[in-house]
């Protein structure tokens, strides 16, 4: 046999699989039985494997964050202020609530002034998703 025939012999099968394409990393992630199912039936309506699927979720899929830091602040303002409710109300109870009802009426007063700025600050989208290609149709 001549050094030609050899190489050719050589070549045959499946070609290699470059070092991008190759999958070896894993990662484990779990989801409630309803979360798998749906993930089951999306995966299907879009005609792949559920690994395939999950992946190309993953990889092209776009996180839209639920909150920036201005409404955040306003949350951390309206928890401190419910704080402040709670304790009034015990105030209330105990020594009544004519001794109490010109700071209720102020913290409610200024309650509405947060709530309005959240609504303004807040988007108008939803909280928190990864959008999906099928749904963009």
């Amino acid at each position: 046999m001549t050094n030609v025939q050899e190489q050719d012999k050589r070549k045959g099968g499946r070609p290699p699989t470059g070092r991008v394409r190759k999958l070896s990393k894993s990662v484990t992630v779990k989801f409630s039985k309803p979360s798998y199912e749906a993930l089951r039936l999306r995966a299907r309506k879009a005609n792949r494997k559920l690994a395939e699927y999950i992946r190309e979720s993953a990889l092209n899929g776009e996180v839209v964050s639920g909150h920036n830091a201005e409404t955040v602040a306003i949350a951390k303002n309206l928890i401190g202020m419910a704080n402040n409710l709670n304790q009034l109300a015990k105030l209330s109870h105990q020594r009544g609530f004519h001794e109490t009802h010109v700071y209720v009426v102020d913290l409610l007063r200024r309650l509405k002034e947060i709530l309005g700025e959240y609504r303004q600050a807040s988007p108008k989208s939803k909280p928190c998703g990864i959008g999906r290609k099928e749904d963009a149709t």
